[in-house]
């Protein structure tokens, strides 16, 4: 007989013992990828190691169903997993999970829908390749990335907005491509890649590959397939995801937007940082990593402060222009002088009107969607909650719903009061919904549109919205934060943010950090081209030091904002664990807390608080306590979180979430 231990995408610590059938024993070997069945289901695993015994009894072993047909996973992709497992303490099988997607399950089975995207795929990638023309400072970027590269070592491209990064990336990653080595190119965002996606299908025809979780089944089938088994290189335009993707012959890594926390898994483990993991595959591969940002992360501006990291800045536009400037309108002072309509304080409509008369383009952001934030009883003060979260849900007109934004309960929007049964109810705040409806009553010949979670759903309108963006046929784009990651619009020279006190409000010890640098790319979407551009910043809040650092930037702002973090013990030069347990019943939920506090003062973490409640102490109907567990970045690090995991571990994952490095 043989047998083989498997890992399962699912929280068992150890692997799982089943046998192999005589007809598959030729054919097994470690890492492949085979189905079995644990408690009926089954499940797609991954053979650690082949042996004659077993350590139990062998009546009780069960029959591996299947070998699926596809490579055997490599060497150094399972070194990976274990990686960003022991990192980000959790189970070798919770890390499979995301090297195992629900495509693989069904590989063995390609059919003509498969091939019929595949080919139209290849097709789009068909046109006239060529690398760009860069700029002398580009050109000095590229051989002091390639330097740094020659010496092993990996590289933070600090280029401001409009700097031409991409131009970089693609220069670098068709000298790899020519070497007969792979590229992943990461970018933090869906809609962020599709727009990337047509610039380098230009200059990489046949080569590009696209892997996100909004694709079909069938399309992701066909991109692992391609990765794990095929003899020449590609360039794979990615999600985080797609640092799990079975690499061969990876031969460089780019981190796009490497400081934004949409690279950060929050929902199930492992909860692991896309720019973070990125490092580590790259040292597994032996290949470099390129990190570019126009507001680098405070962790990246510390490894290179210490030397894990190499810097190259760019410090001019491309395309040359003025660049943006920065009006900041105290919202609280233009009331009072009634020089305020509706959202909008006069100045912005003024500088809105100007642009339409000039044909240019407008983006506005507000950090909330929906048509109000909440709804109200007039009478008595009755606000409708969600009944899992219990936070104040928001209005959306255009399907008449209240919704929670956080378990994304909805129900029908309230006719009367439910408690003294006046109606209407009055609306609080306004998101896009309202902001887009007001605007087209203050500019009824403008064309606009509405970029937020609610109107990019379907795949087809997303590209919609930013292409007609993109080709000057919609005036006035209105958003959340999505329209501020990196896209590149020719003829949009004002930016405008209202109520901007939301962005640098929040309860967080990033928030500084995370205002700056949202504030500072929406100022560099406009002004791209020759016509500079202009960011009016509304806000009750006018004196905030991050309004100040815009209004007139120092070379020292982000040392005094680094220097505070430090001051304050908190990362990047602290480390942090997040343990955050839950349960609809209270009771239960201060028992565990209770046995969670014994585990760490047993573990030897001694700065530590908590238990205490979130910002949202319930969400999805169970209640919440968190720990925050902070040490300093000594060595034992690693030691320390595997003695933690060690007594954690029996805690079923549906009561506890562990989150290294957190993102908040």
């Amino acid at each position: 007989m043989m047998y083989v231990d498997v890992v399962i995408p699912i929280k068992f610590r150890d692997s799982v013992t089943y046998s192999v059938p005589e007809e598959m024993q030729d054919r097994i070997v470690p890492g492949s990828i085979v189905r079995v069945t644990v408690v009926g289901r089954a499940y797609t695993a991954v053979v650690l190691r082949v042996k004659q015994t077993p350590e139990f009894d062998a009546s009780r072993i069960k029959p591996v169903q299947e070998i699926v047909n596809f490579p055997p996973v490599t060497q150094a992709n399972m070194d990976f997993l274990r990686q960003v497992a022991a990192y980000y303490m959790c189970s070798l099988g919770e890390a499979f999970r995301f090297a195992a997607p629900s495509t693989v399950k069904a590989l063995k089975r390609p059919d003509r829908q498969d091939e019929a995207e595949t080919d139209g795929n290849a097709a789009a990638d068909a046109g006239t390749p060529g690398l760009p023309v860069l700029s002398r400072e580009q050109e000095e970027a590229v051989s002091g990335i390639r330097s740094h590269f020659l010496e092993g070592r990996n590289v933070l491209l600090h280029g401001v907005t409009g700097s031409g990064k991409t131009e970089i990336y693609m220069t670098l990653a068709r000298e790899y491509l020519r070497r007969g080595r792979s590229v992943l190119y990461l970018v933090p965002e869906v809609a962020v890649s599709r727009q990337i996606q047509s610039r380098l299908a230009e200059r990489f025809p046949g080569s590009l590959l696209v892997y996100h979780s909004r694709q079909t089944p069938a399309h992701k089938r066909d991109v692992y397939s391609r990765v794990a088994s095929s003899d020449r290189p590609y360039l794979i335009l990615g999600l985080r995801s797609a640092l799990f993707l079975p690499f061969r012959d990876l031969g460089l890594i780019i981190v796009d937007e490497e400081h934004d926390t949409s690279y950060k898994q929050t929902d199930q483990a492992p909860r692991y940082h896309g720019r973070d993991t990125a490092l580590m595959l790259g040292h597994i591969h032996h290949c470099p990593v390129l990190l570019g940002s126009a507001t680098p992360s405070f962790e990246s501006l510390y490894n290179v402060r210490t030397g894990k990291l190499s810097y190259v800045p760019l410090t001019h536009r491309y395309f040359g222009g003025g660049g943006s400037t920065v009006t900041v309108v105290d919202m609280i002072a233009e009331r009072r002088k009634n020089a305020v309509k509706g959202p909008f304080s006069l100045t912005l409509l003024k500088a809105i009107a100007a642009r339409l008369e000039r044909r240019e383009q407008v983006l506005i952001f507000r950090s909330r969607r929906a048509y109000a934030t909440a709804m109200q009883c007039p009478e008595c003060g009755y606000i409708p909650r969600c009944p899992s979260c219990n936070i104040p849900m928001s209005y959306h007109r255009f399907n008449n719903t209240l919704s929670c934004h956080y378990c994304s309960h909805t129900e029908p929007a309230l006719t009367a009061c439910p408690k003294c049964g006046k109606s209407p109810l009055s609306l609080l705040g306004d998101g896009t919904e309202k902001i887009e409806e007001d605007l087209r009553s203050f500019f009824p010949e403008a064309r606009i549109e509405r970029f937020d979670a609610d109107t990019t759903k379907d795949r087809k309108e997303e590209s919609r919205i930013l292409r007609q963006f993109s080709e000057g046929k919609t005036d006035i784009l209105v958003g959340t934060q999505m329209i501020s990651k990196g896209f590149d619009f020719n003829r949009l020279t004002l930016a405008a943010v209202l109520k901007a006190e939301a962005v640098t409000s929040v309860f967080d010890f990033r928030a500084d950090e995370r205002a700056l640098q949202l504030l500072l790319q929406l100022m560099g979407r406009a002004g791209r081209r020759e016509t500079s551009g202009e960011m009016i910043i509304q806000t009750s809040q006018a004196s905030h030091p991050i309004f100040r650092m815009l209004l007139h930037p120092g070379k020292d702002d982000l040392q005094s904002l680094m220097e505070e973090r430090e001051e304050f013990g908190y990362p990047p030069f602290t480390r942090l664990i997040r343990l955050q347990v839950k349960s609809p019943d209270r009771d239960r939920l201060d028992e565990m807390a209770a046995g969670i506090s014994a585990i760490l003062s047993r573990t030897g973490f001694t700065d530590v608080s908590g238990p205490a409640a979130p910002p949202v102490e319930k969400s999805g109907g169970e209640y919440i306590l968190q720990f925050l567990v902070k040490t300093d970045r000594h060595r034992s690090w690693a030691q320390a979180k595997r003695r933690l995991y060690e007594q954690l571990r029996h805690i079923p994952a549906s009561d506890l979430a562990i989150d290294v490095d957190p993102v908040f």
